[in-house]
């Protein structure tokens, strides 16, 4: 099968999560598989040969074809021309690579013309949704996107939702049911099992006591991360444990004012974006992992990923209580669901005193990769494909 994905972001330098996974194991399966992208730096694009091969980035074996729109000016301009000029660019990977199905992460910039254009074309177009598009960033074209979102969800040939609540939101604004699912995704927990072996070494790394109470946030510091709450809440605490914020993004120099008005520099470390590849070693540091995203339309309907690889790495888990996680484990002995990100907080203090913390952990491991089977997830994803192909 000849299968093209699409994304409204750069595949060289997003970091590493579905968007190049699913492509790649589809292509270690034997498939035709290319990218489309915008890369939304003018590093590359502007001398790369059109449609070049490249390898993957999660499977090095793994060769895939990259179409790359070109970038005429940097940021918010250079993507409100890109919306003009994607048909015809769109048009020539279509003429080019011919594919026989096209799976769309894209909304905004490129995904609403693709659904279109491909109905036009009577080509099947799989759109993959993942988060609610127009609540990720605070935007004054955030009722556009909701537009866009609305033309995506209706023109599609098929909306896969990768939980249940996504999938909700999706119907809600217009994705019809008989043409829509739920497929898991496909994830590599195996790379966050060696985590715990790491612990001593990286602890004295980061300078942070072998015998410290260490809870570890790790991803993008969105508005909604929940984040400065926790921070308020930590500045409360008399026996306070080490906080580490792995990642970064929009709230990150809101979040590092706090902590220095609140006089906590020796119990919040920023540690910066971290590689893939180093993510299990930082992981190993922590006694908890917490999510504390505050609930809201975008975080009910999401399943950040983050969660999946703290149980992984055997890690218990508390988070604030959200409709796609709860819906996925109900009842789970090492994650704990409380209403507020304060509350987060506590619960993870309360949790790493708990003399059954590693058999929480254990138990995580062993539910996530039971319920994330990875073949089982391509499989499911590849039969997908070939059903929407052939209606």
């Amino acid at each position: 099968m000849k299968i093209l994905f699409l994304h409204e972001v750069g595949y060289l330098e997003k970091p590493i999560f579905e968007m190049h996974e699913f492509p790649e194991h589809l292509a270690a399966r034997g498939h035709e598989v290319a990218f489309a992208d915008y890369p939304e730096t003018r590093s590359h694009e502007s001398s790369a040969e059109f449609g070049r091969v490249i390898e993957g980035r999660v499977i090095g074996s793994a060769r895939l074809r990259l179409f790359s729109q070109r970038v005429v000016a940097p940021g918010i301009v250079g993507r409100l021309i890109a919306v003009f000029l994607f048909p015809f660019f769109f048009y020539r990977v279509l003429r080019d690579f011919n594919p026989d199905i096209v799976v769309s992460f894209a909304v905004p910039t490129s995904g609403w013309q693709a659904a279109i254009l491909c109905k036009v074309q009577r080509r099947p177009l799989l759109f993959r949704a993942l988060d609610v598009s127009h609540k990720i960033r605070r935007t004054a074209f955030s009722p556009l996107v909701l537009l866009a979102e609305r033309i995506v969800y209706k023109n599609s040939t098929w909306v896969s939702c990768n939980n249940a609540a996504m999938r909700d939101y999706c119907l809600k604004l217009g994705a019809p049911k008989e043409r829509s699912s739920v497929e898991l995704p496909v994830l590599d927990l195996a790379h966050f099992h060696s985590c715990k072996s790491e612990r001593q070494r990286m602890r004295a790394k980061l300078g942070i006591e072998s015998d410290a109470t260490v809870i570890v946030y790790m991803g993008s510091f969105f508005y909604f991360s929940g984040l400065d709450q926790v921070i308020w809440q930590l500045a409360k605490v008399i026996n306070k444990p080490q906080l580490v914020l792995i990642g970064g993004g929009e709230q990150e120099v809101e979040l590092r004012k706090l902590v220095t008005s609140l006089k906590l520099e020796d119990y919040v470390m920023f540690t910066g974006f971290v590689g893939f590849d180093e993510l299990p070693a930082y992981l190993s540091i922590s006694d908890v992992a917490i999510n504390s995203m505050l609930p809201s339309l975008v975080s009910n309907s999401a399943l950040p990923n983050k969660v999946l690889q703290y149980m992984a790495s055997s890690l218990p888990v508390v988070s604030t209580d959200l409709k796609g996680l709860s819906s996925l484990f109900p009842s789970a002995e090492g994650v704990s669901l409380v209403s507020s990100p304060e509350e987060v907080l506590e619960k993870s203090i309360s949790i790493a005193a708990d003399p059954n913390l590693s058999l929480m952990g254990k138990a995580n491991k062993k539910l996530v990769d039971e319920t994330f089977e990875m073949e089982k997830s391509i499989t499911a994803f590849e039969q997908l494909l070939s059903q929407v192909r052939s209606s």
